[in-house]
């Protein structure tokens, strides 16, 4: 393991790689302009690159949370339900998991194609979404560790055996310095997980 300062350069240096990979993706397919449509080809090229990119997103997270010491926990003040804060309606944001989703109904990608896909450009609405919530992952990027790291604590004491985290699949689709970033990524998330509790 690093020592500590090298460590913070590190997920620092991560940070602004990884940020300044997602900014030029969206800029490249013109996301920050707002676009209601984007060509089809642009749209596939976005999401391969924002799928790989996601990977080490949540990796710098789960790394950041690993590396955090905790203050014991405080009981919260109770909310009461029955009166809310604030009744007025709120758009839909899209939701970027850090920890893997519970499983549900089958997904639509494995069902039958049900429509003839069209050419010409296509909805940007999602990608855009994805984007953006990828973003605001990167500008809270603290806040959101501390919340994992909140949560690993609980799998710890909830006895969840220990994860491992395999080597990032087709990096040399990554520039040089995220694919040093990810293969480095792997090696410290294991290293800081040897200290998860052993659950026998």
């Amino acid at each position: 393991m690093f020592p500590r300062m090298e460590h913070d350069d590190f997920l620092r240096q991560s940070w602004h790689a990884i940020a300044h990979a997602l900014a030029e993706a969206g800029v490249i397919a013109g996301l920050h302009a707002s676009p209601a449509t984007i060509a089809k080809k642009v749209k596939h090229r976005l999401t391969s690159e924002l799928r790989r990119l996601a990977v080490l997103l949540r990796r710098l997270i789960f790394l950041m949370a690993l590396s955090m010491e905790l203050a014991p926990s405080m009981p919260r003040e109770g909310r009461n339900w029955f009166r809310p804060d604030d009744t007025s309606p709120k758009a839909r944001r899209l939701i970027f998991r850090l920890a893997p989703a519970p499983s549900g109904p089958f997904p639509d990608s494995l069902r039958p194609i049900t429509r003839i896909p069209q050419p010409g450009p296509v909805d940007a609405a999602k990608v855009t979404a994805r984007w953006q919530a990828m973003l605001d992952v990167l500008k809270h990027a603290r806040r959101r560790a501390t919340r994992l790291a909140r949560t690993i604590r609980r799998w710890q004491a909830a006895g969840v055996a220990k994860p491992y985290v395999l080597p990032m699949a087709r990096t040399h689709r990554l520039t040089p310095e995220l694919g040093l970033i990810a293969g480095a990524f792997a090696s410290l998330i294991n290293q800081a997980l040897a200290r998860w509790p052993d659950t026998g």
